[in-house]
């Protein structure tokens, strides 16, 4: 069949639930119900055969913090095709014009959770962050009580949570600049409650969390926390171990160098689920642009980009970087060569350049790998989010 008869384009209200009902079948298990109601079908986009709908996906407009700057993002959710649609093109006709349409949008990047990291590889995206979900008894989180408070807070009452939440994620790279639909979702639920609490030190909020625990089993399960300094930190390990008495596990999502489980008194912590997330520069020159970057640092760097599907990005460009901002300009300098699949790990500080040419994904002198690896240093990326 050709490409040519399938088409590609957003949904109106009375498609919805023809397309989701497709995205939960394709998904099966991992679909989660009620997800694509609440981001809502004005975000998602189908690929039709005539008028029969054959697939479609969601795109949410987010955000990311790189280098202490948010940069906006595509978030790619709830990707699936019916099975009369795959081995002939529909998968491939959503994905091109999605990233085709984010270019249009000015969306400099996009994020997404892959279910086959191999079939995302052939558009571009490639592996470029965490995500960790821990997990220990919270008889090992005994810690010495400090002066700090824990006191309940009101779910209402967000902003507090806000303004901490987006304190450590501008130290971060690749924490997600939520919004509503994600912040919704973590701060309210229909089912069991959700306990939230405020870290203070004296008259300041240094951290918070929300939790749950489990009706079937003696277990908390975090939602949502953030510990600003390593005092924080330790106030929330004693936390957790005064539930002792009641409660034998916990587990929550964390950075890859989690200060809740580096200030444990023994490494008892597992990992009990770890996966990457995969990003694609959708425009170089914004993708660019719009991070931050070490403030101590001044340096140049070429780039001879090579693109196939958004060709647009294609050429040699030169990046200057001075002050914790960087400048792309077009050039004629010869300079490092790679794909989209090979900035996407640089870009978020995931892999240094030398580790990507390891994969095969970029070439250069050690002198320029060692210069992109610098502009491009910071913390290991994360997302304790799931979209």
């Amino acid at each position: 069949m050709s490409y040519s008869k399938l088409t590609y384009g957003p949904i109106t209200k009375k498609e919805a639930e023809s397309l989701w009902e497709t995205i939960y079948q394709s998904l099966h298990r991992h679909a989660q119900p009620g997800w694509n109601e609440h981001v809502g079908y004005e975000q998602f986009r189908a690929v039709r055969l005539k008028n029969k709908i054959l697939g479609g996906m969601g795109i949410i407009d987010l955000g990311q913090w790189f280098g202490g700057n948010i940069v906006r993002s595509g978030a790619v959710t709830s990707v699936g095709v019916a099975p009369e649609g795959r081995g002939i093109g529909a998968a491939s006709v959503l994905l091109k014009n999605s990233l085709a349409e984010m270019y249009e949008l000015a969306i400099p990047i996009s994020t997404l959770f892959p279910s086959s990291t191999r079939v995302y590889r052939s558009f571009g995206y490639e592996r470029a962050g965490t995500k960790f979900t821990y997990e220990t008894t919270v008889k090992e989180m005994k810690a010495p009580l400090n002066e700090l408070e824990v006191i309940e807070s009101n779910p209402s009452e967000r902003e507090e949570t806000y303004l901490l939440y987006n304190e450590r994620a501008k130290l971060s790279n690749g924490n997600l600049d939520r919004g509503s639909v994600l912040w919704d979702l973590i701060l309210e639920t229909q089912g069991r409650k959700i306990f939230h609490y405020i870290v203070m030190d004296g008259e300041k909020a240094v951290g918070y969390v929300n939790f749950q625990q489990a009706r079937s089993a003696d277990h908390i399960r975090v939602r949502d926390m953030v510990a600003l300094n390593s005092e924080c930190a330790e106030r929330l390990l004693r936390f957790f171990y005064d539930h002792r008495t009641v409660i034998d596990t916990i587990s929550w999502n964390g950075p890859p160098n989690d200060p809740m489980r580096l200030l444990m008194e023994e490494q008892e912590v597992k990992i009990a689920y770890s996966r990457d997330w995969m990003l694609r520069i959708i425009d170089i020159k914004k993708a660019i642009e719009s991070r931050g970057y070490p403030k101590d640092i001044q340096s140049t760097l070429t780039l001879n980009y090579e693109d196939p599907i958004l060709p647009q990005n294609s050429g040699t460009w030169t990046i200057e970087v001075s002050e914790g901002k960087g400048t792309v300009s077009k050039s004629n300098l010869p300079g490092l060569t790679l794909g989209p699949r090979g900035l996407a790990p640089l870009y978020t500080s995931y892999l240094s350049a030398f580790d990507i040419k390891n994969m095969g994904l970029i070439e250069g002198s050690s002198d320029e790998l060692a210069r992109a690896s610098l502009i491009f240093s910071g913390p290991k990326p994360w997302i304790g989010d799931q979209f």
